[in-house]
Formats: structure tokens, sequence, C-alpha cells
């Protein structure tokens, strides 16, 4: 019995994994993005846990709006992680995540459970970025950004992104419980990977925060 309740909160208790990304990000100060990341952990944990046994308390707005915001906070977390990723200047930046805020805002309450959710605000934010670097590289006339953040960003966060939707989306019916968790795990490490070493745009923000122990336990 123990067990079976254990395996029913699994995926309340496996929002936890966020924290460690709003840890990461507040160190590197990309306060805006952290502050969508607890949202978003938030409300996803009282959407799950209004599911599990005995926590029908925690319930205090009603199902169906713990479940918009629940999907609108994962659908913002992504546009921002990869709004932080461009890198844009202001008022470039807080109007690329304005548009993000409305507009996810909108398509989920038209429907929040088609693959649009998501794939919409990667497919533009990856336009976006797209013709920003294109522009960047033809100034430069060489690569931009530099190579390592193709290897040690680009390349591992959206491996780690792609393996969360598909999770999401394609092998939940294998056991939901269990890969529901793993996705929440995928999708918070996706979001640790894209987000740079250090917001350029905040000053100067010290070292960059390393995934060190007091970091992971948000000693921020």
């Amino acid at each position: 019995m123990g067990s079976l309740v254990a395996k029913l909160l699994l995926p309340t208790i496996s929002t936890l994994v966020f924290l460690p990304t709003i840890s990461i990000a507040a160190k590197r100060r990309f306060h805006m993005e952290a502050m969508v990341y607890f949202f978003t952990m938030f409300f996803v944990a009282i959407y799950h846990a209004c599911d599990g046994p005995g926590l029908s308390v925690l319930c205090f707005m009603r199902y169906d709006i713990l479940e918009y915001f629940s999907i609108y906070g994962t659908a913002l977390s992504i546009w921002v992680s990869l709004m932080a990723l461009a890198e844009f200047d202001e008022p470039k930046r807080s109007t690329f995540v304005m548009f993000g805020v409305l507009t996810i805002a909108v398509r989920i309450y038209h429907d929040r459970w088609g693959y649009g959710v998501y794939s919409g605000p990667i497919g533009t934010a990856v336009l976006v970025i797209t013709v920003k670097w294109l522009q960047k590289m033809k100034e430069k006339k060489g690569l931009y950004p530099d190579k390592s953040v193709y290897t040690q960003q680009i390349g591992p966060g959206f491996c780690f992104g792609a393996l969360a939707l598909m999770l999401r989306f394609f092998f939940e019916e294998w056991d939901y419980t269990y890969v529901h968790s793993f996705y929440h795990c995928a999708l918070a490490m996706a979001f640790v990977l894209l987000l740079p070493k250090e917001n350029k745009k905040a000053g100067s923000a010290g070292t960059p925060a390393r995934l060190d122990c007091s970091t992971l336990c948000c000693c921020v």
C-alpha cells in the first residue's frame, strides 16, 4: 500500500527537480526566468497534488484552472529559456518576452492539449534566434555564437528538450506515473542547459553558477 501511495505521489514530488533550475537561474541573474520556473513548479505541483491521494486540501483553485496554469507555465518557461539563449538587447528582449506571454496565453486557452502548445513557442523562438544569428554571422563573417555554445548549451539542451516532449506526447501510456516524472526531470535539465552561463544584460554577474551542492540545494 505504501509503495502504491508513493507511486501516485511521484508526479507531485518530481516537480521539485525545478528547484535547482530556479537556483541556477537566480545565481546567473536570470531573475525573470527564475520567477517563471517557480511559477511553473508551483502550479504543476499543485495540479498533480490534486490527483494524489489525500492531498485534495491543496486544491485552492478549480482543477481546470490549475491545469491551465500548469501548461501555461511550462510553455512560458520554454519561451523565456530560448529568449535568454538569444541574448537580445532591450527593448527587443522585453518585446519578444511579452509577445510570448500574450500569444501563449491565447493559444492554450483555445487548445491546451495539442502539439502546438509547445511546438508553437519552440518554432517561433528558433526562427527568431536563427534570423538574429545569421545576421551576426554575416556581420562577423564567421561562426556566431562560439562553438562552445552549440556543443555545451544548444546541443545538449535541445536533446533533453526533445526527450521531454517525446515522453510527454508519445510514451506516457506506458506508465504515466514514471514517464511523466522523467518528463519533469528532462524538462528541468533542458532549461538549465539552455540558460547562458551568465546574464550579460544584467551587469556583472560574478562567477558563473556551478552545479555544486550549494547551488543544487538552492542556497542562493
